[in-house]
């Protein structure tokens, strides 16, 4: 997953990811949580919250986004942060950030 598109207030459509580790496979998130961050150029945190394991084992998770954090149109950049049942943390994407437009709406 590397681009996201909604338009603003949207909150139907999910940002469904695998979580990918440094070797190229599905990363086990057993025992894991996962929090989604988006933030805008400035770092000003938009999104900080916990995200659906729908896999654990395949690294599948489900972010549905809520309002108002799909209220204010511009360019943002997401990420994964997962905390693993040791306390470790590692981020995905691990080499960049997802790109998240919201479009301005027409209503």
């Amino acid at each position: 997953m590397s681009k996201v598109t909604w338009k603003r207030n949207d909150t139907r459509t999910a940002v469904k990811a695998t979580l990918i580790g440094d070797d190229g496979s599905p990363v086990d998130l057993t025992g894991a949580s996962v929090r989604f961050l988006v933030t805008d150029f400035r770092g000003t945190s938009i999104i900080a919250r916990q995200v659906d394991i729908v896999s654990a084992v395949e690294g599948k998770v489900l972010f549905v986004p809520e309002a108002p954090e799909t209220g204010q149109a511009g360019t943002y950049r997401g990420e994964f942060e997962a905390t693993f049942d040791d306390g470790r943390l590692e981020t995905y994407p691990n080499d960049g950030y997802i790109s998240i437009e919201i479009l301005p709406d027409l209503g």
